[in-house]
């Protein structure tokens, strides 16, 4: 109770020392003051960037208003693992803007209660629902989606590295979108990921790595939390993988501190800005931020940074603060061009930066997006000294040469013995023994004998001259445990998609995609949300429900309209997208378990008959699009008549599978199609109306009749 009464004191002290502050407008400049809030941590990733730039700000005069007043900015900084706490001292201090909260899952759990305080909020949560689903319409993101990130460093991998095999590993339920839109990139790429782990009490780590180690993927790459992911990342190792490891937060200092430093380069990553860039904003960026912290920033810190400058801009313009921000175009940040206007709403940059790891663990950039276009990577000012390589002796006897990234060193020969070190690729060493079946070499390694598998090595001598060894006691195995009872966990619900339809959607118009979704679990679900991106055009749909009984299920329809080129398409739906039902572990890793396939078309025509089914006897003509006849059947053949251009369509199982813009790029042209077929798909496009069309013959007799089905779209 003590506790209780001396945090309400706290509160109200706060509060009204808040209040004193807001009443208190002149700086000690004398000047009027407008305050920004951070919700973040002081001294913090967040705080600092946007000190920074306050500190730049005043320093260079303040900030002109749109009627001439200068202001001086001044900073609230309220940490988050008090939420109720810090929003009420945001209230009092009056802010005119809020910039954070840093992480996804702070600004989704409090989006309601930060929007409340009727304020623009500048946040660098990257999760690509939450401005989607923001109704306030208060939340601008300052960095670019996670969705962004993912792409990048698929393409990185496929078009770069030229990634032909490839495992990815999800390690927690918080990273399934991420995941989701990594693996539609790849696929977009031309890559689907070889096998898909989602740590489970079924799939443990133990059961991935050795998986991985079996299936030799060239490439995995992992999201979830860093430490889990530097265990697995090791154990890999250890397994003797030799592939390369990407993981999106590789920068994230719990990672690299719990990985051995000979064991990071080469590392892929990927963040929204890296402190490598070479461009003047960034290094000029870079080297205040040194001088004033003495740290180096990251991508949170430049996101800061730039919100705050975007803040100044908006604040010289004449209106609403929030309506400012959301038309600046072509800003030239730190993070790159930034163009609210030009994105998505509440979006402010699409600039994506992939990196890898050097041999010390430091990221280096290696490629710079804008959305999907690659940019030039201007390389920093200083470039250190290129070492000299060494000359090597030519090794008497026989040698080895290790052709893997790194290769394990053993007690034994065999993957139950114990690492004792690590040899990298390029490295040299005598073989002083191996096993009957030269399956495993030793060396003399650190003043003992080590041993290397032989199948992931180079051996250059005389290998009749190499002695076999009895290799050393295989290690006891720890003493057995008794396996404990588990007791039945209670039941759980867990949210699954059971089916969606239509499997055609019309570009420029409202779509309704009808979604049954079902809580196939034991117990009942509280609220939860199901979405999907739809493309063309990226459309996030999203519909909240207010819960499920266990066993019941309910059709909700997501809607939104397409915009871009017609053809086929697939979209993952996600069920209990903000991870808002406590499923279980099963239940969880099922959410975006849905897929649907459908086309998306153009819309039909509308001024005559779309869709239907004709029948024209020998030398009858026909009219598809309402005006001047089109065809002619006669002799086994179709005529084009006036301008109408026909093509036959190959490539299609049935018409279901035909769009507009497959008709439109299948080489029309102005010629008789003979030896018509029951069953042949025919392109069209009509003779004065220019529309494209689709026929499908039915059935046809030279001399006789031709029946055809056809579908006329609206050019």
């Amino acid at each position: 109770m003590k506790s209780t009464h001396r945090r309400l004191s706290l509160l109200v002290l706060s509060i009204l020392l808040l209040g004193f502050l807001a009443i208190s407008i002149p700086s000690a400049q004398g000047l009027p003051v407008f305050r920004v809030a951070v919700l973040g941590a002081e001294g913090g990733k967040l705080a600092r960037g946007a000190e920074l730039a306050i500190h730049e700000i005043n320093a260079g005069g303040g900030v002109v208003g749109a009627d001439g007043t200068i202001f001086q900015l001044q900073l609230v900084i309220q940490p988050t693992d008090d939420m109720q706490f810090a929003l009420a001292n945001i209230r009092q201090a009056n802010v005119i803007a809020i910039i954070g909260p840093e992480d996804s899952q702070t600004a989704l759990g409090n989006r309601e209660a930060i929007a409340n305080l009727g304020v623009p909020v500048l946040t660098t949560a990257a999760d690509d629902t939450l401005i989607a689903s923001d109704t306030s319409n208060r939340f601008i993101r300052i960095r670019a989606t996670e969705g962004l990130q993912s792409r990048a460093m698929a393409e990185y991998l496929i078009k770069d590295l030229s990634a032909a095999t490839m495992s990815t590993v999800q390690l927690d339920v918080e990273s399934t979108v991420s995941m989701i839109r990594f693996t539609q990139a790849s696929a977009q790429l031309g890559l689907n990921p070889n096998v898909q782990y989602i740590l489970s009490d079924q799939t443990p780590i133990d059961t991935i790595v050795s998986d991985i180690a079996s299936n030799q993927p060239q490439f995995v790459v992992t999201y979830g939390p860093p430490l889990q992911v530097a265990q697995l990342y090791t154990s890999l190792r250890q397994s003797d993988w030799p592939g390369r490891f990407a993981y999106n937060q590789a920068d994230n200092p719990v990672f690299r501190e719990n990985v051995q430093s000979n064991l990071l380069e080469g590392i892929v990553g990927v963040s929204t800005w890296s402190y490598t860039y070479g461009d003047d904003n960034s290094q000029n960026f870079v080297f205040s931020y040194i001088r004033e912290f003495g740290a180096l920033p990251d991508d949170i810190a430049a996101a800061a940074y730039d919100g705050i400058y975007m803040l100044r801009q908006a604040i010289g313009q004449p209106g609403n603060l929030q309506s400012n921000l959301l038309v600046i175009n072509n800003f030239d940040g730190v993070q790159g061009i930034l163009k609210p206007s030009s994105l998505s709403p509440g979006e402010t940059s699409d600039n994506v930066g992939v990196f890898e790891l050097g041999e010390f663990g430091a990221p280096f950039a290696v490629a710079r997006f804008s959305g999907t276009q690659r940019l030039e990577l201007e390389q920093p000012g200083f470039v250190g000294p290129t070492p000299t390589p060494l000359p090597t002796s030519t090794p008497e006897g026989v040698s080895l040469v290790i052709t893997r990234a790194v290769q394990n060193v053993r007690s034994g020969p065999g993957l139950n013995y114990d690492i004792i070190g690590q040899l990298q690729e390029g490295d040299t060493a005598q073989v002083v023994g191996a096993t009957v079946d030269f399956g495993w070499v030793a060396i003399d390694f650190r003043g003992t004998i080590g041993w290397l598998s032989r199948g992931i090595l180079d051996l250059t001598g005389d290998t009749t001259t190499v002695p076999i060894l009895t290799p050393p006691p295989s290690p006891t195995p720890p003493p057995a445990t008794a396996t404990p009872i588990t007791p039945t966990p209670p039941p759980v619900p867990d949210i699954v998609i059971v089916s969606a339809s239509p499997n055609r959607l019309t570009i420029g118009t409202t779509f309704n995609v009808i979604v049954t979704v079902r809580n196939q679990g034991g117990a009942n679900a509280g609220p939860f949300a199901v979405a999907a991106s739809f493309e063309p055009g990226s459309v996030f749909a999203a519909q909240n429900l207010q819960g499920l009984a266990a066993g019941s299920q309910v059709d909700i329809a997501l809607s939104g309209i397409l915009s871009g080129a017609t053809g086929p398409q697939n979209v993952t739906i996600v069920a209990d997208l903000n991870n808002q039902v406590n499923e279980g572990t099963a239940g969880e890793a099922n959410n975006g378990a849905f897929i649907l396939n459908y086309i998306a078309d153009a819309p039909l025509l509308t001024t005559a008959q779309a869709i239907g089914t004709l029948v024209l006897n020998d030398l009858g003509v026909a009219s598809l699009d309402g005006g001047t006849q089109d065809i002619q059947w006669g002799g086994g053949g179709l005529v084009p008549l006036g301008a109408t251009k026909l093509a036959i369509l190959n490539g299609f199982n049935d018409a279901n599978a035909v769009h507009r813009d497959a008709i439109a790029n299948a080489g029309l042209a102005n010629a008789p199609i003979t030896n018509i077929s029951a069953g042949m798909l025919i392109g069209i496009q009509t003779d004065t109306e220019g529309k494209y069309g689709l026929i499908q013959v039915v059935s046809a007799q030279g001399g006789g009749q031709i029946t055809f089905n056809y579908r006329m779209y609206d050019n």
